[in-house]
């Protein structure tokens, strides 16, 4: 049970090792706000970062959860591009429980993502990451591979037909919007 003092919850929360999904983009549609990243990450919290609405965008989850952050603390330099991306890479290799994924090295699934960071809108790259975080979003992913295997390649998943794929997924998210619709 929840006690009264939010620190003790935290402290709680790292004691047993509990990671903490945070997933930003769809927090602020419904109004809720992680407050905070930093401080979460501060306590030794493992943070990790999800998406369980659409577009699945870890790019926008990662620039908003970065800015939302910032809100929440208040402060510009909080929520760094950094350690957004870590929760989004290590922080759920780690609430996985799963060493061999999150990085690239010997041992690891050799999952790669390749953004473009080459398109005029993306802007002059400062750091990479911070340049991928606040200035791209998914379809800036160009290529994908999972455990060395390219699902994606030059912004085309093979043998996906994706005018059938989007016909077949109309009917299910109409039956699930009407679900909510009071």
């Amino acid at each position: 049970a929840a006690s009264d003092d939010p620190e003790h919850d935290l402290r709680r929360l790292r004691d047993t090792h509990t990671s903490v999904i945070h997933c930003p983009l769809i927090s602020i549609r419904h109004g809720e706000i992680l407050d905070s990243f930093d401080r979460y990450r501060r306590l030794g919290i493992n943070l990790a970062l999800g998406t369980d609405t659409f577009p699945p965008d870890m790019i926008r989850v990662m620039d908003y959860g970065s800015n939302l952050g910032k809100c929440a603390a208040g402060d510009q330099s909080a929520s760094s591009a950094a350690d957004l991306f870590r929760a989004a890479t290590l922080g759920g290799a780690r609430a996985l429980g799963r060493d061999d994924l999150g990085r690239l090295a010997p041992g690891a699934k050799a999952d790669i993502t390749v953004v473009d960071l080459g398109a005029l809108r993306s802007g002059p790259v400062d750091d990479p990451i911070r340049t991928m975080l606040y200035n791209t979003n998914g379809g800036n992913v160009r290529t994908v591979i999972i455990n060395g295997r390219t699902v994606m390649d030059d912004w085309r998943i093979p043998g996906v037909d994706e005018a059938a794929l989007r016909e077949h997924a109309q009917p299910y998210f109409e039956t699930y919007k009407r679900a909510y619709i009071v």
